[in-house]
């Protein structure tokens, strides 16, 4: 990472990082120029503070000690990743209003439940008590395949994953590499200790998560922080096609998003791509004219597969279109090849013949260009058989 000087006045539209150091500050400063709520939405911010309650109700990083330096890249990755999720949760409201959805309920209420990824040990059951209180269950899963299993029955709100040594230190046996495909949207939280020594596993851990929580204080203490924690990721959870199912915007066949919404939808997220600097990318699978009947499981199947943040929409004539917001051309070809994967796994699927194709958004697209460009050849083929 490089540095350089802020505007003056910050300008909180920037993509770039911003490191605030708040003991230097002249005095008034912060008042006159910094406002933390206005900003944070759109621009990453670094605290250099001791004081960690300083930006309480703010996503920022708080840098409060030399050793938070050697993670700041990998945490900024995941700062980044929730800012881009909160801002696609703003954009799909606007083209959902557009559809006639002026208020959206939320989802029921129910008991966030966590999985536990480590060996466990004293720690991991006073904690799992503390979250007990909090009315959060806890299972334990010792590997990311068990983990991966557990998490295909869909109960499970975040995954905390256990760094610390008295905890089994997850990093050392989860392929981290890995990680993503595995936990196909899930939040990752990662439990570290203050001021230990990360080695490569626990920095790759990091790159993948959505946060960290540290092991400080009591396990209610701890409980009460991992709550928090997930109550404000589910709190920014994008609009889903199940939350629209009465209006326009969603096709009655498949439970996907109309070609309506996904084309007024895409405009917003090409918009906010080139504002923010970020990658998007349209995945588009056409299915084989005589396979059109299993639009229905083929949807289905998709929908466990992608993040809450990517776009599913159904196109019309068998054509299954996915917009993914903060992703570049390889993460596209991953995804593509994880649902064909998925699709070749399903027995209701067998015999499945359908084309894919990955298109990046450049600087020139609209989202007529770019779903046209997504629709026309060449496609990769496969036969999920």
């Amino acid at each position: 990472m490089r540095a350089y000087p802020a505007s003056d006045p910050i300008d909180f539209d920037a993509t770039e990082p911003l490191l605030i150091d708040l003991e230097s500050l002249p005095v008034g400063l912060r008042e006159r120029d910094i406002r933390l709520s206005d900003g944070a939405e759109r621009r990453p911010l670094v605290l250099l503070t001791p004081d960690s309650q300083v930006a309480d109700g703010v996503d920022a990083l708080i840098v409060s000690r030399d050793s938070d330096l050697d993670m700041l890249r990998h945490r900024l990755a995941s700062l980044v990743r929730r800012q881009a999720r909160t801002a696609e949760f703003r954009i799909r409201m606007e083209t959902a209003e557009k559809f006639g959805a002026a208020e959206i309920s939320p989802p029921p209420e129910r008991r966030p439940e966590v999985l536990y990824l480590g060996d466990g040990g004293v720690g991991f059951f006073s904690l799992r008590a503390a979250l007990k209180a909090h009315d959060i269950p806890v299972t334990a899963a010792l590997t990311l395949r068990t983990a991966a299993d557990y998490l295909k029955s869909g109960r499970f709100a975040a995954l905390l994953a256990d760094l610390t040594p008295g905890g089994g230190d997850a990093a050392n046996h989860v392929d981290w590499s890995r990680a993503e495909a595995s936990l196909t949207g899930t939040p990752l939280f990662v439990l570290t200790q203050p001021g230990a020594d990360l080695t490569e596993a626990h920095l790759a851990a990091l790159m993948v998560s959505t946060d960290l929580v540290e092991q400080s204080g009591d396990a209610e203490a701890l409980a009460g922080r991992i709550s928090r924690a997930i109550s404000h990721h589910a709190a920014s959870a994008p609009v889903l096609p199940a939350q629209l199912q009465a209006t326009p915007s969603v096709d009655p066949d498949t439970g996907l998003f109309h070609r309506n919404f996904i084309k007024s939808h895409l405009e917003r997220q090409i918009s906010l791509s080139s504002e923010r600097g970020e990658p998007l990318c349209v995945l588009t699978i056409k299915l084989d004219e005589e396979f059109t009947p299993l639009l229905p499981e083929l949807a289905r199947v998709t929908r466990t597969c992608v993040r809450d943040t990517d776009c599913i929409a159904h196109f019309g004539n068998g054509t299954v279109i996915v917009s993914a917001p903060l992703t570049p051309y390889r993460g596209a070809v991953r995804l593509a090849e994880r649902l064909m994967k998925a699709f070749a796994r399903n027995s209701a699927l067998e015999g499945l013949r359908l084309s894919w194709r990955v298109v990046e958004k450049r600087s020139y697209h609209t989202a007529g260009t770019l779903l046209a460009e997504g629709l026309s050849g060449p496609y990769t083929r496969e036969y999920a058989a």
